[in-house]
Parts: C-alpha cells; structure tokens; sequence
C-alpha cells in the first residue's frame, strides 16, 4: 500500500537531515551554483511527536516553499495531460515518456499495522507535479500544485485505493518514510527547475518545509542547500 512521499530538492553532496517535532528531512538541489539547471532529492522520515519508535498521524497536506528565485518551467518536458482515472488504471504508461521527471519510493503501513514499500514517479504538467505510486490493482495519484511563488503544495492520500479527487472517506495507510530522486531536466536549451540566480552572504539557500497532522499539529522545517 502507499501513501504520498513527498516532493523536493536535494544536493550533490550528502546534508545532514533536518529533525523536527514529527520527523527528519533532507532536501538538496544537485547543483550549487544559482542560475543553473538542476534537479533534486528529497529524504523524508516520520513519526510521533517526540518519539522516533511511536507511529506518525495521518499526513493531511505538505507545502514546499522554494528559496526566493526558483524558477520552474513546466513546458519543458512533456506534459502528462492524463486523468486521474487513466493514471489509476495504467500509472505512469499513461504519460509520454518525456515527462516523467524522477522515481522514488514510499514506505507505509496499511491499517496502522502492515509495512508495505512502493516505487513512486514523479511527472510533469502545466504548472504541476503528479506522483503515482505502484498500489495493488491501481495506481495511487496525487497532484501538486505549483504556485506563482514557487511554493507546491500537496494533499496528502491516507487511504487506498483513491477514487479521483474526492477526499479519503476513512485513513487506512499511514506514511513513514519517502524518497524521491530528480536529475537535472533540461531541451533545447531550457531547464525544467533552475536554482536562484544569485547566492546568500549565508552561502545557504534555504527551504522552509510545512506539514499537516491529523491530530491538527503543523510542523515546519527549514532546509539548507549550499550554493556557491
């Protein structure tokens, strides 16, 4: 079973992940130089409040806050312009190839209890990122929302199997852990993500992450990615 793994950047060099309330998380572009073509990695892991052998709540929602200047173009690569329901039944075959951006894997528990692992896509379309992951019998589909300021917002499935884009009527797969890898994405020319085009004095870049819990706690943790 699977549940949304998140999106976001990681580098070349490995960081030290970031701890917070409900977890630890990593994200770096594999560039650090501003103004370049990049792609990313993201390394998320979750839990209770506190404690690292207790079970997380359910994740509602997750906002990714992009260093100021970030730019993404979505017509770059292809565009995946499939439904939910023809994304469901074929996953990423329903797509062009070309617009499948970066793979990665989810880790779960259905019913609270029962650990599963899948692999995940990422895909590009106008002005979004869609994950799929590998459910039994169909693909599990999550949409994020790219906004004018950089920011992707998702909205987190806890339940399985999805039915297009009505909400879960019962939590039943509970995230734990995620990962997703997405090399530099660049034609004739263009980048799909491009880094800010100048560096901090810091020599940081940094990308606030937020969280939603079902138990109605939010979360947010900064990452830091060098640029140079």
């Amino acid at each position: 079973m699977w549940v949304l793994a998140c999106l976001g950047a990681a580098a070349p060099a490995s960081a030290e992940p970031v701890s917070f309330a409900h977890g630890t998380t990593d994200q770096q572009f594999t560039t650090t130089q501003p103004g370049a073509p990049s792609g990313f990695t993201f390394l998320g892991t979750y839990h209770a409040a506190g404690d690292p052998a207790a079970s997380p709540p359910y994740m509602r929602r997750m906002v990714f806050e992009s260093p100021p200047g970030t730019r993404y173009d979505t017509s770059v690569p292809d565009r995946c312009t499939a439904s939910d329901a023809e994304l469901q039944l074929q996953g990423p075959a329903a797509c062009p190839e070309g617009s499948v951006l970066g793979k990665g894997r989810a880790e779960s528990r259905f019913m609270g209890q029962f650990s599963s692992t899948v692999d995940m896509y990422l895909l590009n379309n106008a002005d979004e990122q869609i994950l799929v992951a590998a459910s039994p019998y169909l693909w599990t589909v999550s949409r994020g929302r790219i906004n004018a300021d950089g920011s992707i917002e998702y909205a987190s499935p806890t339940c399985w199997p999805t039915v297009g884009s009505s909400s879960c009527p019962a939590d039943d797969v509970l995230q734990v852990h995620s990962e997703m890898t997405m090399p530099a994405y660049t034609r004739a020319g263009a980048s799909y993500l491009t880094t800010p085009p100048t560096c901090p004095a810091s020599g940081r870049w940094e990308t606030p992450i937020r969280f939603w819990w079902a138990d109605g706690t939010e979360d947010t943790v900064v990452t830091e990615q060098a640029c140079g």
